[in-house]
């Protein structure tokens, strides 16, 4: 399994532990959409999509895990 897929599953494992569906269903288009377009920049620039796509899934889980968006770029980095 490649390591995006894993991370997925992760990713997936912890937003459906959010209880407010509109949040989850939300938090879960949201990733998943700037995953993807961050994966086509990085095919466009001659980088690792795959690395690319990673941080993308990644780039907003403190704030979803904690509820709070103070400094979530900092906190989640």
């Amino acid at each position: 399994m490649s390591r995006l897929k894993d991370l997925r599953q992760y990713v997936d494992k912890k937003l459906n532990k959010m209880e407010d569906e509109d949040k989850r269903t939300s938090a879960i288009a949201h990733l998943y959409g700037v995953s993807l377009a961050a994966q086509m920049i990085a095919k466009k620039r001659g980088l690792d999509p795959e690395l690319a796509a990673m941080a993308a899934m990644l780039h907003d889980m403190h704030a979803y895990k904690t509820g709070s968006y103070d400094d979530h770029a900092h906190l989640g980095a």
